[in-house]
Order: structure tokens, then C-alpha cells, then sequence
């Protein structure tokens, strides 16, 4: 025998499987009916379905090709929500075969649509293994939905090819009637003026569309220009409720790459009809990129730039916040914001920035997975979504909401087993994308050229403290925040070590009253209130004498034990007006030549046995 069956039943025109059939290598099976696997499937042979395939257990396949080969309408679908094939062939006389929402295509290795559709309806998903091009004069179909307005971006990358490349002329449709018409949907209408409209079928404007190679900025493109997989591009919506698109053509599969010189940035989107997986796409291009950011739409109602009020979100493998935007518009801005999840959905596009020595960005089939957006840990940058948290992870989220009213979020994330620390982590570790004129945002290595939005450290420790700078441009209500705990159930504080004070931001807000500057050794987020001195710290400290004297100077008189690093003076505000190092600090008395109007001030001693702030009156 060169197939089995245990316990295989004709029921109604049906055949069902409740135990185990096993079809061997280059032996040929027809099924004339619905098929339904309740059990055990493996098919090495070749097996030729002229009816529905349910699946409810397991499928493998090690080699050997399923095909579909009815005159109608197939389905695959089941409660197992995948099914595993090594070839898979569809040559349906009818429309094609018709992949149930939510469910899982897996083919090891090539799809060949020698007549009929593929059509994977809403969340259904096409996962392939093997590095092989797909044929055949049929079409794969898969709905993605977008922002609505005709003023709003989204950054796109296609499933799908035609010959190689894709074109928004032949690979993208009006996806408005999909679930009545899921087929045949209408070729979309382009027009050159600066809006589209919901027409029947839609119109999308031709003069958004660009796309972003790594040099040269945007590129100007139009809906017959030839598109790689792989490759970002841009478009403005119909101005309707989210609209639904249909791609259609060729399903991508196997590698693609670009290359990429060193500081330059490139759109860039997810080639495949599957989610893919964003650390998996980090740690295969990690000598070349580190983060990924995604456009999303701040509510802005015009095509002029300076009007624009959408941002950058950012992530990486700890995590991911909301771009910066207005937190009235939509929700957006907020912890409820547009986060980016761990995988990425289809047709989603974003930016990399080649900050490493690397100069090839590659995709390959390691990094898909079957991960729907209504999991909530996929996304597609439309409107705003949720977030489940991951196994013994803890986040924090900081929010930061300048005077004209843009919230900037910062991620602190604890990874018990990552290799991240308190230094600088590639991979971990992300910097602001797009950053305003105000901002808030994190300090790693005492690297005061660059912002970080995001970062990644290891196991929590309540001695942690991390440094945060604030850049104030614009004088007004600038306000610090805790945006969302996520698995963390400690206090959270703001420390301000000029005033030697502790802010809890757990249940109020800090609204610190500085006039405008850079202030970027005078924050830290911290975990304990303020510090308590040791006994044998307040004799040190008692012993001090700190005071102004007559002839304009600030003296400190020290006991000999006392080794003193650094002496700040600032005013009330907390602007810093004096700071004395190295030479003279070690002398008993410390002379600081200080001319300053008639006030109060204070004195920040910073020694090897701690610090102390003094407060004097000229």
C-alpha cells in the first residue's frame, strides 16, 4: 500500500478523517468531496482535492504538492486555524480557492497558480519556508485597510508581484465590496488632483506617491512605476471610513535586499503576504540598522507640510512608543496611542537608518510569521490599537506633553533575559525619530549629542537611576507624566539633583517652572524617594561650612577626609550660574569667586561620600 487510512469515514458526500491517513512519497490520491481532517494528515504523495479542505488537527508535509482542482469555489479553513502543505498547487477552472479569515496558509516550499486565484480573505495569512519563486498565470489576493483621509499618509510595501515588480496600475484595487465581491474587486482610479474621493470605484491621488531610495530624499513616482519588493512607498486616502485595498498578483517570497551607505535613510516595507517578526529583522541586519519607525497620521486636514501634525513611532527589540503628536487628535500620543508591536503586518512600510557599518538591509523567510492585527501584537499604521504584554517583561512609559500640546512618550523596558544593561545597547537601546523643539528623552553614556526614546536594560533594580534630559525652546506648561506601567508595581520618581528633590509621577504629574534652556544633568528617573543619609555621611556633611563672604566669593570649609569632585551654584530656578572642579577642591577651605545680585542660591557639593545642596544669601 502506498497510502493508508485509520479511521477514515464517508459521511454525506463528505470524507473525514479521525485518525491517521498518511499518503507516501509519488503516490497520487483523488478526493472527489469535502475533505475534513479531525486527526492526524500527512501528505508526501500528491493529493488532488475537488472540494473543501476542513482542517481540525494536524497536517505535515515533507514533500509531494496538494492541489486544488475543482470547477467551483474551494474553501480551506478549520478550527485548527492553519494547515501545512510542502507544494501547493491551485488549479481551479472557477475563480480559485478562498482562504478563510484568521487562518494560516503554510507551504514549505513553492505556490503554483496554474489556474484560479489564491484568495486570502481579511487576516488570512500565506507563511512559506523555502528561498523559491512563485508562478503560474493565477493571482494571490489579500486585503489591507488604510488611513481614510485624503490629506493622511501611509507607508505601504506590497505583498505581491507582476514579473517581478510591482505598480499600483496592476497590483492594487478598491477593496470596498471584498466581502461580496472577493475575486473580482475594481481597478482603482487615479487622478492628478490633490484629493481622491470614495467615487465607485475609488480614486487615489497619483500626486502622494513616492517612494524614498537611500539617496537623492523622496521620489516622485506614479501608479505605473515599477516597485521591488521590498521597497516603501506613499499614499494619501480616499476620504471615506479606513479603506479597504485588495493587492493582487504574485505572492513575494524567499530573500530580498538593498543597499544602504552608512547615515543615510530608506523606506522600506514588508515584502510578504505574513507578518513578520521585527527582532528577527533587527538581529539579521543588526550591523546595519537597530531601530524601525513608522509615519502615523496625526489628524493634520491639509497637504502643506508645516501643517503636518504626524510623527515617528519607534521600535525595537524592547519595545515601542507613540509619535509625538497633539494627545487631543484621535487619541493618539497617549499611552492608548499607535504603539509598534513586535510584528510587523502586511503591506506595512517604514523607515531604517544605517547606523552601523553594515550596507545590505535584507529580508528573508526566517522572519515571517503568522501573527493577524487582531492578535493585538501586529500593526498596521491606520488608527490606534492595543498591546499585550510579553512574558516576564516590565515597561515603563514617561510622557512628556509640551505647552502647544504634543505628548512624546519614553520606554523604559526591563529584560530579565536579554543582554542588555545600563550602557549603550545596540538593538535595545532607540533614538528619537523627527524630535520637536521641546523635548524630554533619555541619556545613556553621558552622550549629550543624542536623544533616546527607548531604553532596554536588564533585571530591575531599585538602585537604578537614569538620566534624562529636557530641552525647553518654548516658556509655558511643560509637564511630566507616567504614561502606563505595564508588569511593574513600583513607585516611579523624578529626581531633580539641583533642588536635592523627589518627585512621585505614580499618581500626579511634575510640572517643573524652568524658563527656557537645556537642562541635561538635572533629571533622573529614579525608583526610591529621596535618598537617606548614613550616619557616618550627615557627621561628614554636618562638619561643612558653606557661606557667602564680603569679599564676593562663595567659601567652603571642609574637613580633610571630605574629597570634593564638583561644586554647582544655581539660582532659584535651577539655572546654573558657577560650576568649580578639580583644581583647588581639595584644599580646606574652597574659595569660589562669585558676583551675582543680592539673592538666594544654592550650593550642590558633589563628593566621593555623596552629595549635598546648601543654600546661601549674598
Amino acid at each position: 500500500m502506498c497510502f493508508y487510512f485509520i479511521s477514515v469515514t464517508a459521511i454525506f458526500s463528505q470524507i473525514v478523517n479521525d485518525g491517521t491517513l498518511q499518503i507516501k512519497p509519488s503516490t497520487i490520491v483523488y478526493f472527489g468531496e469535502q475533505y475534513t481532517n479531525n486527526a492526524t494528515h500527512n501528505n508526501d504523495g500528491n493529493l488532488h482535492l475537488n472540494g473543501n479542505f476542513i482542517n481540525n488537527g494536524l497536517t505535515t508535509s515533507n514533500e509531494g504538492t496538494t492541489s486544488f482542482v475543482s470547477s467551483s469555489i474551494q474553501n480551506i479553513q478549520g478550527s485548527s486555524n492553519e494547515v501545512n502543505f510542502y507544494n501547493l498547487e491551485i488549479n481551479n477552472s472557477s475563480v480559485g480557492v478562498s482562504v478563510v479569515d484568521n487562518f494560516g496558509l503554510f507551504v514549505e516550499n513553492t505556490v503554483t497558480l496554474t489556474l484560479g486565484d489564491l484568495r486570502l480573505v481579511n487576516e488570512a495569512q500565506l507563511i512559506q519556508t523555502n528561498n523559491v519563486s512563485n508562478s503560474g498565470a493565477g493571482k494571490l489576493l489579500r486585503d489591507q485597510q488604510g488611513i481614510s483621509t485624503t490629506t493622511g499618509y501611509n507607508y505601504w510595501g506590497s505583498p505581491v508581484n507582476s514579473g517581478g515588480t510591482f505598480s499600483l496600475a496592476t497590483g492594487l484595487f478598491d477593496g470596498t465590496d471584498a466581502t461580496t465581491n472577493s475575486f473580482s474587486p475594481s481597478a482603482i482610479t487615479f487622478t492628478g488632483a490633490l484629493d481622491g474621493s470614495t467615487s465607485s470605484p475609488i480614486t487615489i491621488s497619483n500626486m502622494w506617491l513616492y517612494t524614498f531610495p537611500t539617496t537623492g530624499g523622496w521620489n516622485k513616482i506614479d501608479q505605473n512605476s515599477a516597485i521591488n519588493p521590498g521597497q516603501g512607498f506613499s499614499m494619501k486616502g480616499t476620504g471615506g471610513a479606513n479603506q479597504n485595498y485588495v493587492f493582487k498578483g504574485t505572492p513575494n517570497n524567499g530573500n530580498y535586499s538593498f543597499t544602504i551607505a552608512a547615515g543615510q535613510n530608506l523606506l522600506i516595507g514588508n515584502p510578504y503576504p505574513s507578518a513578520i517578526d521585527s527582532y528577527q529583522l533587527i538581529d539579521d541586519n543588526i550591523s546595519v540598522f537597530d531601530q524601525i519607525s513608522f509615519w502615523v497620521d496625526g489628524g493634520s486636514n491639509s497637504h502643506y507640510t508645516s501643517d503636518y501634525l504626524g510623527g515617528y513611532a519607534v521600535g525595537n527589540k524592547t519595545g515601542g512608543v507613540a509619535a509625538s503628536v497633539i494627545a487631543a487628535i484621535d487619541g493618539l500620543g497617549s499611552a492608548s496611542g499607535v504603539l509598534p508591536e513586535r510584528y510587523i503586518a502586511i503591506g506595512q512600510g517604514f523607515f531604517v537608518e544605517a547606523t552601523g557599518g553594515g550596507t545590505s538591509v535584507n529580508f528573508n523567510n526566517a522572519q515571517r510569521v503568522f501573527v493577524t492585527e487582531g492578535s493585538g501584537v501586529s500593526d498596521f499604521y491606520k488608527t490606534t490599537s492595543s498591546k499585550t504584554i510579553e512574558d516576564i517583561n516590565s515597561y515603563i512609559r514617561i510622557g512628556y506633553e509640551d505647552p502647544e500640546g504634543f505628548h512624546r512618550q519614553l520606554l523604559l523596558g526591563f529584560l530579565p533575559n536579554s543582554t542588555a544593561d545600563t550602557s549603550y545597547n545596540r538593538g535595545y537601546d532607540a533614538l528619537m525619530s523627527g524630535p520637536r523643539e521641546d523635548e524630554l528623552f533619555y541619556i545613556i553614556d553621558n552622550d549629550l549629542e543624542k536623544k533616546y526614546v527607548i531604553q532596554g536594560v536588564g533585571e530591575f533594580n531599585d538602585d537604578y537611576e537614569f538620566p534624562l534630559g529636557l530641552i525647553i525652546a518654548e516658556e509655558g506648561v511643560h509637564t511630566i507624566m507616567l504614561d502606563a506601567l505595564e508588569n511593574f508595581d513600583h513607585k516611579v520618581y523624578i529626581k531633580d539633583v539641583v533642588l536635592n528633590t523627589v518627585y512621585d509621577v505614580t499618581d500626579s504629574n511634575f510640572i517643573p517652572n524652568l524658563p527656557a534652556g537645556e537642562y541635561l544633568d538635572r533629571f533622573k528617573l529614579v525608583f526610591k524617594p529621596k535618598e537617606q543619609i548614613t550616619e557616618e555621611e550627615l557627621d561628614v556633611f554636618t562638619s561643612i561650612q558653606v557661606y557667602y563672604n564680603k569679599n564676593n566669593s562663595v567659601i567652603i570649609n571642609k574637613p580633610n577626609d571630605l574629597t570634593v569632585k564638583n561644586v554647582f551654584i544655581y539660582n532659584l530656578l535651577g539655572q546654573q550660574l558657577v560650576k568649580a572642579s578639580k583644581s583647588g577642591l581639595d584644599e580646606y577651605q574652597i574659595s569660589i569667586p562669585f558676583e551675582f545680585k543680592k539673592g538666594m542660591y544654592l550650593v550642590l557639593v558633589e563628593s566621593e561620600e555623596g552629595n549635598k545642596t546648601f543654600k546661601i544669601v549674598n
